[in-house]
C-alpha cells in the first residue's frame, strides 16, 4: 500500500525485512556435544509472566508527566539488562472546531511533535485515533468535511507518517464509534484499543474488567482489544483495582487508557507498586510492543540444526504476514543436556543478550522511523 501526503509519497508494505535480509542466524555453543536441542519462545518477551499496557489518549500532556516517572523504572530482559517502563500515544491531528493543530504547540495540554518524537527511543508507541475525534464541529474547512470514519482513519494514519515518521500499527477507537475496527483490520494494522467497540470483531480479553490471559487470544493478524479506562488517579482508580486482580488471579495482563494523570503523585505510587508486587516478573510497555512479539513470534519460521557442540537456529522473519512491526524482538528458552558457553548472531543490528543458566537468549531491533 503506498499512501500519499502532499507531495511526499511512502511506500509502507512489502516483505518484513529487519534490516539487513529477511532471516537472523543464532549460534548456541555448548561445554560438549549435546544429545539434543530445542527452543521454544516464551508467551512474553524476556520471559515475564505478566504484562500491563498503557497508553494516553488524545495527544494527552500527561504522557509527559508519567514518562519522568517510568524513564527511571526498569524491568530487565532476563540477561542483567535494563528496560525502561514505556506506553504508547494515541493521537488526533486537528481540533474539529477550529481545525487548529493539536500538537502544533498551540494548545498547552497537548504533546508536541519533537516531544513524541524524542520518546520513541524510550519505547514509546505513537497511535492512531482519528484524524478528528469527532465527526461534527464548526471546522473552517470545508474541503475537510471527509467521510466518518474513513477519511479520518486513513487521513490521520498518514499524518503519523508524515509528521512523525512512524508507521503506526495500533488504533485506539475516538469514543464509541462504529466502523474504526474494521478499517484498522483492512489496513493491515495488528490491533485495535477501545472499553466497547469492537464492530462486530469478538474482543479480547472478554471479561467486563478487560483482564485477561495471553494465550486465550488466537493466532490471527488483527485483534480487537479490550481495555480498561481511568482518568481518576486517587486510591479509588481502576487502575488500582486491575493491578490488584492482576497480582492475585490466573490472567496475565491487562490494557489501560487514560487522559490525564494530574500531578503524578497518584500515578507514581502506582508504578511502585507494581514494582514492589510483581518485581521483575511484569513488562510495563505499549500494546504495539506487547502484540507485535505476539505476533512473530506465531508466523516467524525457526529452524535448528545441531553441528557438534553448537547449535544454529535460523528465524526468517519472510513469513510474517504484519508489514509495519517496530519491534522485532524475539526472546528464546533453549533446553539442552549441554550448558551453554557462548552465543552469537550474525547480525550487526541486531543486539544480542543471553543468560546461560536459564538459557534465555533475546535478540532485540526496533525500526522507529520511516524515510
Amino acid at each position: 500500500m503506498a499512501i500519499i501526503k502532499g507531495r511526499r509519497f511512502f511506500v509502507v508494505n512489502g516483505p518484513v525485512d529487519p534490516g539487513e535480509g529477511d532471516s537472523i542466524e543464532i549460534t548456541v555453543t555448548f561445554a560438549s556435544a549435546p544429545s539434543s536441542v530445542s527452543s521454544a519462545f516464551p508467551k512474553m518477551k524476556f520471559n515475564k509472566t505478566k504484562a500491563i499496557l498503557m497508553e494516553f489518549d488524545d495527544d494527552s500532556i500527561g504522557l509527559l508527566t508519567a514518562y519522568e516517572k517510568l524513564s527511571n523504572t526498569f524491568y530487565t530482559d532476563g540477561c542483567g539488562n535494563n528496560k525502561n517502563f514505556s506506553l504508547g500515544l494515541a493521537l488526533n491531528a486537528r481540533n474539529n472546531y477550529n481545525d487548529e493543530l493539536w500538537a502544533g504547540g498551540l494548545f498547552s495540554n497537548k504533546v508536541t511533535f519533537a516531544q513524541a518524537i524524542a520518546l520513541k527511543p524510550l519505547g514509546l508507541a505513537i497511535y492512531n485515533h482519528s484524524y478528528y475525534h469527532e465527526p461534527t464541529g464548526n471546522n473552517p474547512k470545508p474541503e475537510k468535511n471527509w467521510t466518518f470514519p474513513d477519511k479520518n482513519f486513513t487521513e490521520m494514519d498518514a499524518f503519523i507518517l508524515e509528521m512523525y515518521g512512524y508507521k503506526t500499527n495500533v488504533l485506539v477507537v475516538p469514543t464509541n464509534y462504529a466502523g474504526y475496527q474494521l478499517l484498522a483490520r483492512d489496513n493491515n494494522y495488528l490491533c485495535g484499543l477501545s472499553e466497547g467497540t469492537f464492530d462486530g470483531l469478538t474482543p479480547y480479553p472478554s471479561q467486563f474488567n478487560a483482564l485477561g490471559s495471553i494465550a486465550n487470544i488466537p493466532k490471527q493478524t488483527y485483534t480487537a482489544i479490550k481495555r480498561t479506562f481511568s482518568d481518576n488517579w486517587t486510591n479509588a482508580g481502576a487502575q488500582w483495582t486491575a493491578l490488584t486482580n492482576l497480582v492475585s488471579g490466573s490472567n496475565d495482563f491487562f490494557n489501560i487508557g487514560s487522559h490525564d494523570i494530574g500531578d503524578g503523585t497518584n500515578f507514581n505510587s502506582w508504578i511502585d507498586s507494581i514494582k514492589s508486587q510483581l518485581g521483575d516478573t511484569v513488562l510495563f510497555q505499549s500494546m504495539q510492543e506487547f502484540m507485535e512479539y505476539k505476533h512473530l513470534k506465531e508466523y516467524v519460521t525457526k529452524t535448528e540444526s545441531i553441528n557438534g557442540n553448537s547449535v544454529k537456529i535460523t528465524l526468517d522473519y519472510s513469513t510474517v504476514p504484519n508489514k509495519n512491526i517496530s519491534w522485532y524482538d524475539l526472546s528464546l528458552l533453549l533446553t539442552s543436556d549441554k550448558a551453554i558457553t557462548n552465543v552469537s548472531i550474525n547480525r550487526s543490528d541486531f543486539a544480542l543478550s543471553y543468560n546461560t543458566t536459564t538459557k534465555l537468549i533475546n535478540v532485540i531491533k526496533r525500526k522507529t522511523t520511516w524515510a
